[in-house]
């Protein structure tokens, strides 16, 4: 039976759609089956810092604050960075501490070092500079030459065994050692009442927190520091 040349040209198109359609459904399916297999990747998590390059940064940072010559509002400034960097330690022992009093000191450390900062901040919004009372630049000035001396023993840590508990406890006497020198030369110099009585309150907190991790260290470190 002879087909008309129309008709063989229609079937001929209707085959070719048929099998286009066929070959999509198959290449479609092949692909979900390959996405079907595949996981997706976590994303990566970056791993908490040494605790010892969170001290080295910490004196990096407080050598770049800026300092206007006004002693409360370069005390409050150089305090919060000198906070964020106990902070910073602290949520090191939190995230890979083992020992439950440390970790505990961590997260009180954590609370109350943003109310000072909060505190200090309130304080110096309310009553800004009276004028520049020294000259920054000027290594003679007894204020300059104090906080010098309050700050240089985060520039040389004593040695650290490499547990993160232990590291942490002898970290966190040197980081509060220097907090107090810095309370205590805003004690000597500051006029503001507000900043004063913040300065107060860190010598006393970070003077009975000294006690503890001697008091732990004494305990649990092999080598306890003196």
């Amino acid at each position: 039976m002879k087909h008309p040349p129309f008709l063989l040209v229609l079937l001929l198109g209707v085959s070719l759609f048929i099998g286009s359609c066929n070959s999509k459904h198959d290449t479609d399916e092949h692909e979900q089956e390959v996405h079907a297999g595949e996981k997706p990747k976590p994303a990566p998590v970056a791993a908490p810092p040494a605790l010892g390059d969170t001290l080295r940064l910490l004196a990096q940072q407080l050598d770049t604050v800026r300092r206007l010559g006004c002693w409360d509002e370069d005390f409050a400034r150089l305090m919060s960075v000198h906070h964020a960097g106990a902070q910073r330690l602290a949520a090191v022992e939190v995230a890979r501490g083992k020992d439950s009093t440390l970790r505990a000191l961590a997260q009180h450390v954590l609370k109350g070092h943003e109310r000072d900062n909060h505190v200090l901040a309130l304080a110096l919004t309310r009553q800004p500079p009276a004028g520049q009372e020294y000259r920054p630049g000027n290594l003679k000035d007894p204020f300059v030459r104090r906080i010098s001396a309050a700050l240089a023993p985060l520039r040389q840590p004593p040695p650290l065994p490499g547990t993160v508990d232990v590291d942490f406890a002898t970290l966190m006497q040197v980081h509060h050692q220097t907090g107090v020198a810095l309370a205590q030369t805003e004690l000597s110099f500051g006029k503001d009442a507000e900043v004063r009585n913040a300065a107060r309150q860190i010598v006393r907190d970070e003077q009975a927190e000294i006690k503890q991790y001697q008091r732990w260290l004494k305990t649990h470190a092999a080598t306890p520091i003196p």
